[in-house]
């Protein structure tokens, strides 16, 4: 008797353990599928908040937008993202103890930092020193720029060069008008933001044709005004930057008292930044 008592007290344990193996694995199957469904709900979750960006950042839905939640959008909605950059002295970074002391160095890193999906942004820089408006036109620089696809164009106006070079006032104005047209015509999904050189310490020294650097900032803002053209003004903003700190234009000019140094270009940099930043109205 008491072995068939052992036997059954047996049976009994090993039913118990094969039903609780039975319940445990139906325990298991349910949480794998209730944390499975909870997965698909975060993905969702995520997917629509993602989808609620987007429309929330897109040109379409903004009558004015600044250019950071326009390279976001971007980011968002397709591979790669491409500033493209073109100009003289400024953009080439002449007198910046290297590239990324120099305004553009700075702004791509910040620009990168700025929101996770910019990470990828990719800057590509055609700035040549000593180039003027004719020459950028004659070295093929709109048409690599052109090549870039890009998603923004920086352009440089190289004044200082003209003005350096005596190349006349009408010849000037003739030259933005064709380098914009050039770029609008093959890039018209693509941005382009005109800025203006730095202020230089000789600004009154007139040329050959008896015109000063001044004189050429005023024809290409008017040429930039009349065709309402994205357009910020380096020179005012580095010199409202001076005035504010208590600084002098020769504290951030290289010793030629024309191209930035370091921090001559980190401001320059600063009032790039908080352009990016502003919201400007759509064009």
């Amino acid at each position: 008797m008491k072995k068939y008592g052992l036997l059954f007290m047996a049976g009994i344990c090993l039913v118990v353990l094969v039903f609780g193996h039975l319940h445990w694995k139906n325990m298991s199957k349910a949480a794998g599928i209730e944390g499975k469904k909870a997965e698909e709900r975060i993905k969702e979750k995520e997917k629509e908040d993602r989808e609620a960006l987007i429309q929330s950042l897109k040109p379409d839905n903004n009558k004015q937008q600044s250019l950071i939640d326009y390279l976001h959008y971007k980011s968002l909605t397709q591979d790669k993202v491409i500033v493209s950059l073109m100009g003289s002295n400024g953009a080439s970074g002449t007198g910046a103890s290297n590239s990324s002391n120099s305004w553009a160095g700075r702004l791509e890193k910040s620009l990168r930092s700025e929101r996770d999906e910019l990470e990828t942004l990719g800057f590509i820089n055609h700035g040549q020193e000593g180039y003027s408006t004719r020459d950028l036109l004659e070295g093929k620089k709109i048409d690599e720029v052109i090549l870039d696809n890009p998603d923004l164009v920086i352009f440089e106006n190289p004044l200082i060069n003209n003005q350096y070079q005596s190349i006349r006032l009408e010849q000037t104005e003739k030259d933005i008008k064709n380098i914009m047209s050039k770029l609008q015509k093959e890039l018209p999904n693509a941005k382009i933001l005109i800025i203006s050189p730095n202020p230089v310490a000789n600004s009154k020294t007139e040329n050959s044709l008896e015109l000063n650097y001044v004189d050429y900032i005023k024809v290409s803002e008017r040429v930039i005004n009349k065709n309402k053209w994205t357009y910020m003004n380096s020179m005012e903003g580095i010199e409202k930057k001076l005035k504010e700190e208590n600084m002098r234009l020769a504290d951030i000019l290289t010793n030629d008292n024309v191209h930035p140094n370091d921090q001559g270009h980190n401001i320059w940099f600063e009032v790039l930044y908080e352009y990016f930043k502003l919201k400007v109205p759509q064009k």
